[in-house]
């Protein structure tokens, strides 16, 4: 029974690159929790996110298929849905975006910069005492081997494989089809409906008359959200999100990792 003053429409808002603005560690519980609770009838989730690291993205989009076996899933982009956001989007059942929405980016990269030259330059060297041959793969302070760029090259065509089979998972797309719009590319919205990779254009509003309709509720919401860090509740949005992009530089730096 669903109570006269009763919210039944979960809403929730994924922002920022995932892995760094969005963190697993706070939205898996925030997912599961919905997923759980009685009074939560349908979750819609509002994405604006340029994407991020592979295991992030995957371990979210998780969580949201799990909310999605038990309960309607409507997922929403007005700005940016790409890469690792539209990963997680594909586990909801329909995806509206805005006429002018980025949507797509289907694709993994793995990117490190290389300061051999530089640090030569400077008289600058790295010694590594390391336990097997590829554990400093990746470093910065010299140019890959052969051996290492097989295994990073074989490391992106599995994540791609996987980042494929979610979509066609999600998106009831013909592989073959999916494959020739795979390019990394990405689209409008109103291009990303005609593609088959969003599901019509319209607004969050419509995103929630629609998660309504699946589950027979009122078209009543409440937004949830995750426990903001110390740094975002001392500096803010705008300060938080240059933080990230600092702070994902420096990572890229010492650990780089492929991306969706």
């Amino acid at each position: 029974m669903i109570l006269p003053w009763s919210r039944p429409i979960a809403a929730v808002a994924l922002r920022g690159t995932i892995g760094l603005a969005v963190r697993p560690e706070q939205w898996v519980p925030l997912l599961d929790g919905l997923r759980r609770r009685r009074a939560v009838k349908a979750v819609v989730i509002e994405i604006d996110s340029p994407g991020g690291t592979v295991a992030a993205s995957d371990y979210i989009y998780g969580a949201l298929a799990r909310v999605a076996a038990e309960k309607p899933v409507f997922a929403f982009a007005g700005n940016v849905c790409a890469s690792g956001g539209y990963l997680i989007a594909a586990a909801a059942r329909s995806l509206v975006v805005q006429p002018a929405a980025v949507i797509g980016s289907i694709g993994v990269i793995s990117v490190r910069p290389l300061a051999e030259d530089f640090l030569r330059r400077y008289g600058l060297a790295v010694n590594v005492s390391k336990s097997g041959e590829l554990k400093d793969a990746g470093a910065f302070w010299r140019q890959p081997t052969k051996k290492e760029l097989e295994k990073e090259q074989a490391l992106v065509d599995e994540y791609f494989a996987l980042f494929l089979e979610r979509i066609e998972a999600g998106r009831k797309i013909d592989p073959q089809r999916l494959r020739q719009l795979a390019t990394g590319e990405v689209f409008t919205g109103r291009s990303a409906v005609e593609a088959g990779l969003a599901d019509e254009v319209g607004t969050l509003d419509d995103a929630v008359r629609l998660a309504a309709s699946a589950a027979g509720v009122p078209e009543r919401v409440r937004w949830y959200g995750v426990r903001r860090s110390l740094r975002s509740r001392l500096f803010g949005g705008l300060s938080g999100e240059l933080a990230d992009q600092l702070s994902e530089r420096l990572l890229a730096l010492a650990e780089p990792q492929p991306r969706f």
